[in-house]
């Protein structure tokens, strides 16, 4: 089988940090049980991907050029997919950009979406809540079939349950799973690793936590100073976006790792949240917010779970610092989660979806 990996407007950033860890670690597995993948990826900026078919287009003028070049660069990744004579294209979700209604003329498109785009859109301004109202319907009817990570996404998005569908929730390569010592610190560390724009993450959350627990030291991965828009406390330390080693760095260092804070700003209750699964790859016991598809049964004393509301953290702030406080020293056992959260098995079930789709 023969699969086509297409991204497209997926930032640089985005792509160095754990969506782009996703997608590897996707291929590589494939290629490990002998399926024949290529990342086509459209983009502003070349991405760590070097290995791989990039096709860049420049975003930096006005907004009519920007789209001129973006659909010039989109026809020259279609006439490449449609070189490489794929079996079943994988397109992760995003905003329909022209001329991307013909990737469906080319082979089976199974389509990978993490959010209730609707929501996630109208969040972004009112010019790219209707761009993707308008043209969304261009890519879900098309699709052949949709993978999403949670069953509350199915019923957001397929209501009628009308097209062949399968929900595989994000994982973790457990080979690549390395347990950090364990911390000595003396007062507690908590980190996010997060994307600056993203209201659902809720990092504006933790500034008044931050003044209210003094003693907490908060780390944000992701954020720099230029993407705070209030007072940021003096124990909030933004590092804006580190690489693999400089996010390993910072969570050594770790005594508890955040999960999203605010799903519900998305209408949205269940999640399989990647740092949540790349913190506790690491050994790192996790605050979690939210339903999560895997963990929802799972019951650690290195995992603290709040409830998914507007006023969770600070509600819960002496909980938070009192969890944060008995994890100094403590790191989680991977056999404790590792078959719940087994990428591999994941990506098993996903090729067997593929072969039922191109069976159709």
């Amino acid at each position: 089988m023969r699969i086509a990996y297409v991204t497209i407007h997926v930032a640089p950033e985005i792509m160095q940090g754990g969506v782009g860890k996703k997608i590897r670690t996707q291929m590589s597995i494939w290629r490990e049980l002998g399926y024949e993948v290529t990342l086509f990826s459209l983009t502003p900026a070349e991405i760590p991907f070097p290995e791989e078919r990039q096709f860049v287009f420049d975003a930096k003028t006005n907004l009519l050029k920007r789209e001129a070049n973006r659909a010039s660069g989109l026809m020259r990744m279609l006439d490449a997919i449609r070189a490489y004579k794929p079996d079943i294209i994988y397109l992760r979700f995003g905003l329909y950009s022209y001329p991307l209604h013909r990737l469906f003329k080319i082979a089976p498109v199974v389509l990978e979406t993490n959010s209730d785009d609707q929501q996630e859109y109208q969040k972004r301004g009112i010019f790219f809540y209707w761009m993707n109202r308008l043209t969304r319907r261009l890519t879900f009817d098309s699709a052949s079939g949709i993978i999403t990570p949670s069953h509350e996404l199915v019923d957001v998005l397929l209501p009628k349950h009308d097209k062949s569908f399968c929900v595989i929730s994000n994982g973790i390569d457990l080979r690549q799973a390395e347990t950090l010592p364990p911390t000595k610190n003396k007062q507690p560390v908590i980190t996010m690793v997060c994307s600056p724009g993203m209201k659902w993450h809720g990092v504006d959350k933790l500034m008044p936590f931050a003044e209210k627990t003094p003693d907490v030291t908060v780390n944000l991965v992701g954020y720099s100073e230029k993407d705070m828009d209030v007072p940021v406390p003096l124990n909030v330390k933004l590092h804006g976006f580190l690489d693999k080693q400089g996010v390993r760095t910072v969570l050594a260092q770790t005594d508890v790792a955040l999960g999203t804070l605010a799903l519900h700003r998305n209408q949205m209750q269940e999640a399989s949240v990647l740092k949540v699964r790349e913190a506790l790859a690491y050994g790192i016991p996790v605050l979690i917010a939210f339903y999560d598809t895997d963990l929802h049964d799972v019951e650690l004393d290195t995992i603290l779970r709040i409830p998914n509301t507007e006023d969770n953290v600070m509600e819960n702030a002496e909980r938070i610092r009192q969890f944060a406080y008995d994890m100094i020293g403590k790191r989680v056992d991977i056999n404790s989660v590792g078959s719940y959260l087994d990428q591999r098995k994941k990506e098993e079930t996903r090729l067997e979806f593929f072969k039922q789709i191109i069976g159709k």
